[in-house]
């Protein structure tokens, strides 16, 4: 049986998350893998409160995959991108120390937040995120991927396939971009 964590905001996280999503991708795709799911969060979970409390809902769970969807909730709160990146790189040392699990950690997705100025965070935040890949840890560029979709489905001045409802609330159609993205972009193989 393999332990997965998905540990993040709304996005990630049930009720509207994508995080069980993967799940049933991975579950279709692997039938013979035995996998138990934990998704704890909460809809404005920021990068401290994940921090404070990774050590039991990711740490205690003796995960095998750790999959954190963190960061917009701080961005909605024009947090400072250089602080959630040390933030995020204390919480991925803080797994790496305690688990053998392999880490997953995903950008923020910019169109998805209201304001310019946040916008502006998010692309500073998400530059400084890949150097924190490594032999455990795996950068998934979300943010890329979903402005492509939103590029491509324009539908006339202005109007956009809608994937996000409010910035921490998925559509449908969101749910199931965003966990083929993320589905895609990770070596689930060594699961």
């Amino acid at each position: 049986m393999k332990n997965l964590v998905f540990y993040g905001d709304g996005l990630l996280c049930p009720p509207e998350g994508y995080g069980e999503d993967i799940v049933d991708l991975l579950v279709m795709q692997h039938p013979e893998t035995a996998v138990q799911s934990f998704h704890p969060g909460e809809k404005a979970l920021t990068l401290e409160a994940g921090f404070k409390g990774a050590p039991f809902h990711v740490v205690g769970k003796a995960p095998d995959w750790v999959y954190l969807g963190l960061g917009l909730a701080d961005l909605l709160h024009s947090a400072d991108p250089k602080i959630m990146r040390e933030t995020l790189e204390s919480l991925l040392q803080l797994i790496l120390q305690k688990t053998r699990a392999q880490i997953a950690f995903t950008s923020v997705c910019e169109a998805f937040l209201p304001e310019e100025s946040q916008r502006e965070q998010a692309k500073i935040y998400n530059a400084s995120l890949s150097s924190l890949s490594g032999e455990r840890t795996f950068f998934v560029d979300l943010n890329t991927s979903v402005n492509q979709f939103l590029e491509k489905h324009r539908q006339g001045p202005g109007e956009k396939r809608a994937l996000h409802l409010l910035p921490l609330q998925l559509t449908s159609m969101g749910r199931v971009f965003m966990s083929h993205t993320a589905l895609k972009n990770l070596p689930w193989d060594n699961l």
